[in-house]
C-alpha cells in the first residue's frame, strides 16, 4: 500500500490495556517489509497521567490542554511543559510519563516508528 487516509474523531477514543488511564486510539501501517508507522490520538482528563515504555520512538504533539511530559535520562527524570503546539519527542526504551496538570483535557496526536 502506497498511501491511505484516516479520519481521527475524539468521540472514538476508548481505554487500552496497557495504558491505566486516558483514553487512544491508534491506526497502524506495516509494510510487506517489516517497517511501519502507529499514529493517533490521545485524551488526559485532569490528574491524569499515562507512563510507559516501548521501542519505538515517538512524538507527541499536543492539540489541547496543558501537563507536563517526565522521561529518564541517565540516573535523572527530565521535565517539560506540555501545552498546545509544543512537540514531545523521545527515542526507543525511554521511559516517559506524560500527566495531565491542568484544569481541562489533555489532547495530543502521537507518532510511532
Amino acid at each position: 500500500m502506497t498511501a491511505w487516509v484516516r479520519e481521527i474523531r475524539q468521540d472514538e477514543l476508548a481505554p487500552v490495556a496497557m495504558m491505566a488511564q486516558g483514553v487512544w486510539k491508534r491506526h497502524v501501517s506495516l509494510e510487506r517489509d517489516g517497517r511501519g508507522m502507529v499514529f493517533g490520538m490521545g485524551r488526559l482528563e485532569p490528574g491524569e497521567e499515562a507512563g510507559h515504555a516501548h521501542v519505538e520512538e515517538e512524538l507527541f504533539y499536543v492539540l489541547s490542554g496543558h501537563g507536563e511530559a517526565l522521561w529518564e535520562e541517565g540516573d535523572q527524570v527530565r521535565r517539560a511543559e506540555l501545552r498546545p503546539g509544543v512537540a514531545f519527542y523521545k527515542t526507543s526504551h525511554v521511559a516517559h510519563t506524560m500527566r495531565n496538570t491542568g484544569g481541562e483535557p489533555l489532547v495530543g496526536l502521537f507518532f510511532k516508528v
